[in-house]
């Protein structure tokens, strides 16, 4: 049994690295969710907060387990800070808001929609980056 898997000093470490990985995901899924200038919206608050907002919005469709959401995260949040007060920034938790993931067929995440006068006007599929998320703002919605 000297050689088994589960021997000696193998465990703690296994139970140490899963116990590290499950406080990351708790940490980030709080943090990617609820800081600064971004809002979460839900299915019932979407049609309020995105669908009638006076100003343009950028929806960030993420879940806490997506590798690629957390990259892109940090990009929404430099974008919520760049456009204060030009650019309504949202995320929609796809685990937490099936239907909203449904109506708008979020097949893959991150996904990032551009919403004015409560249409889409533009749907980007996949981790993009900084430069190209700004290229797509103007792209929407003129100079911000």
């Amino acid at each position: 049994m000297k050689n088994s898997f589960f021997s000696g000093k193998t465990v703690p470490w296994i139970l140490l690295a899963v116990g590290a990985l499950g406080f990351s995901i708790l940490l980030f899924s709080h943090y990617h969710a609820e800081v600064g200038l971004v809002g979460a919206v839900t299915d019932s608050s979407f049609e309020t907060e995105v669908l009638k907002s006076p100003e343009p919005v950028l929806v960030d469709f993420w879940a806490t387990w997506c590798g690629p959401c957390r990259m892109y995260g940090p990009i929404v949040d430099k974008m919520a800070e760049e456009y204060k007060g030009k650019l309504k920034v949202v995320r929609v938790n796809v685990d937490e808001n099936p239907q909203l993931s449904q109506t708008f067929h979020i097949q893959a995440i991150p996904t990032t929609l551009l919403v004015e006068k409560g249409k889409v006007v533009n749907t980007l599929v996949g981790l993009i980056s900084e430069e190209s998320l700004k290229s797509e703002l103007t792209k929407a919605f003129g100079s911000l």
